[in-house]
């Protein structure tokens, strides 16, 4: 069994909502922040954070899964949104889960897609971030944010993306930041894992990116950026939650 608390941060009109989930029985745990990616919430696809958070917390780990502001239940607005405002918001999540009796201190962070951009850049700012797991992520955001179709043309206030209103702040943002060399500051456990068919952030440049700088790395052969087949699933949830264990426990 698992204890589930909600909770909300910030002024109204600017809230962080989010979910921490931990063990029923004993005083104090690990705990594991959970970043989504662009357009996704505390959820993400197919359940991946609470099916993954249950399975820590029957280990002995506990999570914490929250939408960034402008995503999900958390207020603000999607086109005020960027990878450095988000950066932001893990800062005062960050901030109120240190505070609570149930947090042990050690802490590991999670980041999926977009998410491990910002838990790049998260874990490269804080020695207090002993584990590190990326799934599918936008290390290589200065070739991501740089594409041409992602350059505004004058007068152009924002792009529809999927029906959402996204602002140039997010591309400028994008740009002013290299994860790849502030995940070079990181000095803890680090895996990354990646589908090797994945669609939305491309295999090749992480994977070659991991070897030259000797970080581990596991491929989910075929696997697309969603995972979306019960053996790839599976095999995420099961490569993340022994790696997790492993180095948190």
């Amino acid at each position: 069994m698992s204890r589930l608390e909600s909770f909300t941060l910030g002024e109204e009109g600017k809230r962080i909502f989010g979910i921490c989930e931990y063990p029923s029985s004993g005083k104090s745990f690990p705990t594991v922040l959970m970043f989504h990616g662009f357009t996704g919430e505390h959820i993400v696809s197919t359940f991946k954070f609470p099916r993954l958070s249950r399975r820590l917390v029957e280990r002995g780990i506990a999570t914490v899964r929250f939408d960034f502001r402008g995503s999900g239940d958390s207020e603000g607005e999607f086109n005020e949104m960027s990878p450095l405002t988000e950066l932001h918001d893990a800062e005062d999540v960050f901030s109120f889960v240190q505070k609570q009796k149930w947090c042990s201190g050690k802490f590991g962070v999670i980041g999926y897609s977009l998410g491990g951009m910002i838990a790049s850049l998260f874990a490269g700012r804080h020695t207090e971030i002993s584990t590190l797991l990326l799934w599918s992520p936008v290390i290589m955001n200065q070739e991501f944010f740089h594409r041409e179709d992602y350059t505004f043309d004058c007068g152009e206030q924002y792009k529809d993306v999927l029906g959402l209103k996204l602002g140039s702040i997010f591309f400028e943002d994008g740009r002013r930041v290299d994860a790849s060399e502030e995940l070079k500051n990181y000095l803890g456990d680090l895996l990354i894992i990646h589908g090797s068919e994945d669609e939305s952030v491309p295999y090749l440049p992480v994977k070659e990116y991991a070897d030259q700088r000797g970080l581990n790395i596991h491929t989910v052969e075929e696997a697309n950026h969603k995972y979306q087949r019960i053996d790839w699933i599976e095999e995420l949830f099961s490569v993340s939650s022994d790696f997790l264990c492993k180095t948190l426990l």
